[in-house]
């Protein structure tokens, strides 16, 4: 500080200083403390005041060193030089600019109406959802095959095939099956915080479950935490962190912890620590080159209930990683910027299962070969695969010729061990007869092996179609259809060691429905039935329905800005009497009809959101599959913050 200024500050103190000696003197201050406590503050702040600006001056009250030479000298404090605010600017003005990503693969189109359903992240993050297998409940039709709380297994069974309902791909790679059960992908043993996007196709007699992770495609950092409790000790913890850079460079980190502890039976817990690592350089959209891994650490304890005193292992435990490595080159024609043009994708995938005394490695390599215009797409792909399919070709087609009318086709051609072929087409013609309403037909033909996994198991003919009616606008949206889906032999699901199969499925009608009614725009009613409807498959039960009422809001009145946002859900899922499988013996074992709700809380202020979700209300002691207890109340809450600087 310099003298000059040293002077003036205590010459106005001495001057405040006189003028508080002026005040009146009040009855109640016979010793005239206060007076001495407001001269001493003044004094102190006079002092203090220029300390503090020389602490952390802001850049414009930073003096020329040329007009205040000594100040240089007299002053040996570091300067803080991080001007906050121009910080803070620059980080909001790169929330907006955005940087190329790769493309989406293995979802090309154009598509006919009312053949995929999508999850973008705000479906995931809102949709009433822990799982994957739990955001799959909400296309109609799907019968999940609950183990219990949150953790167990979680499998799918679509229009009565077993272990062939649904086949996974991610981020375009074909997710295989692997460990114990090599037939049948578990989706409760994905992280849904690394997804960024799901898309279900729906074919009769099977899905096809694309999942993509996240793709952060600004220059603003991304970051996020999420920390949930629930009842027994439940827990899960998360965090993320995206970054991508100007000259292409980009990485991405996530890791995600749950532990689901025993409820309502001897032994059930499970534990899973789950990590996600990705580095790109993605200079433009023409060229991309990726790395990722996920690794999974699943400890599932054996599922053990007491039945009359004893004793019984019933769900199958392991403890083991599972490792999948991917590497993807990407390269593209000018128009790639507009998401047309040839397209070339070149990728290698490693998938290891470690542990629980199974060791298994599967390496594909392969790749993409697309062409896309305005109103008509070409893809090719194949792979090869070091277990049980070694080819895997395919080959789409998506054309929009006029305005209401798009149809789409795939031809499959897999070889697989032991000199067995898969080899049908799917096809799928829609057209929109009105705004709003549209008519799609889609069917399967040809022959197919539902588990190359094993070597005895042979090709089967199938024949399954499918027509839909929907009308979709803001109010009202409805769908019905009617699909038959030939013999069919299907594979059950090792994790439930009580069903050691099914009965061949005869041919079978279906019936679906579903109807959403948003009589205000914050509520919204919803619902979807399915039935078969002249003989009924084992693995999934008649007259499955769920239903949900949903207030969602932002009061945009108390909240103009829309940071505000808050849902409340309630959701019940029920069914008929049915058979779920059969035993060693080849006796039946029935399913019994169940109702089950379910309800959410889900605030959200900015990016900062808390939730709290719970399970069947009614503590009922039946069960989606025979014998694994669903917990009564079971309830988990939590909380996530999200950052974009």
């Amino acid at each position: 500080m310099s003298g000059k200024r040293a002077t003036v500050i205590l010459s106005a103190a001495k001057n405040l200083s006189v003028r508080i000696r002026g005040i009146p003197r009040s009855p109640s201050l016979h010793s005239g403390s206060l007076r001495m406590t407001v001269r001493w503050l003044v004094l102190l702040t006079f002092f203090l005041f220029p300390l503090t600006l020389s602490v952390s001056p802001l850049s414009a009250q930073i003096p020329d060193q040329g007009q205040y030479p000594e100040d240089t000298l007299s002053d040996t404090l570091s300067r803080d030089t991080v001007n906050t605010t121009a910080r803070f600017l620059k980080e909001q003005g790169q929330v907006s600019v955005r940087v190329p990503v790769l493309p989406l693969l293995g979802i090309e189109g154009p598509k006919p109406a009312l053949t995929r359903i999508v999850f973008n992240r705000d479906s995931i993050e809102w949709g009433h959802a822990a799982t994957v297998g739990d955001l799959l409940t909400q296309v109609p039709g799907v019968y999940l095959w609950r183990g219990g709380f949150i953790g167990r297994p979680e499998l799918v069974n679509y229009h009565g095939r077993g272990s062939a309902s649904a086949e996974y791909y991610l981020d375009g790679v074909p997710y295989v099956a692997a460990g114990p059960d090599s037939l049948a992908v578990d989706p409760a043993l994905f992280s849904i915080t690394f997804l960024d996007r799901i898309e279900v196709e729906r074919w009769p007699g099977q899905l096809r479950v694309y999942l993509f992770t996240r793709r952060h495609d600004r220059l603003a950092p991304r970051s996020a935490i999420a920390v949930a409790r629930g009842d027994n000790n439940f827990a899960r913890y998360g965090a993320e962190l995206e970054r991508r850079f100007v000259n292409g460079l980009g990485f991405s980190l996530a890791g995600d912890y749950l532990s689901s502890p025993t409820v309502a039976v001897r032994n059930s817990s499970y534990s899973n620590t789950q990590i996600w690592a990705q580095g790109s350089y993605i200079p433009s959209p023409r060229f991309g080159v990726q790395y990722q891994l996920i690794r999974s650490a699943p400890n599932r304890h054996p599922f053990v209930i007491n039945n009359a005193g004893v004793d019984d292992t019933i769900g199958l435990g392991y403890k083991v990683r599972r490792t999948d490595a991917q590497i993807r080159l990407s390269v593209a024609s000018r128009q790639a910027a507009q998401g047309l043009g040839p397209r070339l994708d070149l990728l290698y995938n490693r998938s290891a299962w470690t542990g629980g005394g199974l060791d298994q490695q599967i390496n594909q390599i392969g790749g993409y070969l697309s062409y896309r215009a305005s109103t008509l797409s070409l893809v090719g792909s194949a792979f090869h695969r070091t277990q049980w399919t070694p080819l895997d070709t395919r080959a789409s087609l998506g054309w929009n010729p006029v305005g209401p009318f798009t149809v789409s086709g795939e031809a499959v051609h897999q070889r697989h061990f032991g000199g067995r072929n898969s080899d049908y087409v799917d096809l799928a013609a829609g057209l929109q007869v009105m705004r709003g309403l549209a008519l799609t037909g889609t069917a399967r033909l040809g022959r197919m092996v539902a588990a190359p996994a094993i070597l005895t198991d042979t090709a089967q003919d199938v024949r399954d179609f499918q027509g839909a009616l929907g009308w979709d606008r803001a109010r009202l949206g409805f769908q019905v259809s009617y699909a038959r889906t030939s013999k069919f032999a299907p594979f059950a699901y090792a994790d439930y060691l009580p069903i050691a199969g099914f009965a061949p499925a005869p041919e079978t009608d279906w019936i679906t429905a579903s109807v959403r009614l948003a009589p205000l725009q914050w509520i919204t009613l919803e619902s979807w039935y399915s039935d078969p409807r002249n003989t009924l498959p084992e693995g999934v039960p008649p007259t499955h329905s769920i239903s949900a009422a949903t207030l969602r809001s932002k009061f945009l009145r108390q909240f103009p800005s829309g940071i505000f946002d808050l849902k409340l859900r309630f959701s019940v899922e029920s069914w008929g009497r049915g058979t779920i499988g059969r035993d060693a013996l080849g006796a039946p074992i029935v399913l019994k009809g169940a109702t089950f709700f379910r309800s959410l809380i889900q605030i959200q202020l900015d990016r900062f959101t808390i939730y709290w979700d719970r399970g069947n209300l009614r503590s009922t002691r039946l069960t989606y599959v025979p014998g694994f207890r669903i917990p009564g109340l079971g309830s988990n809450f939590g909380v996530r913050w999200e950052f974009l600087n």
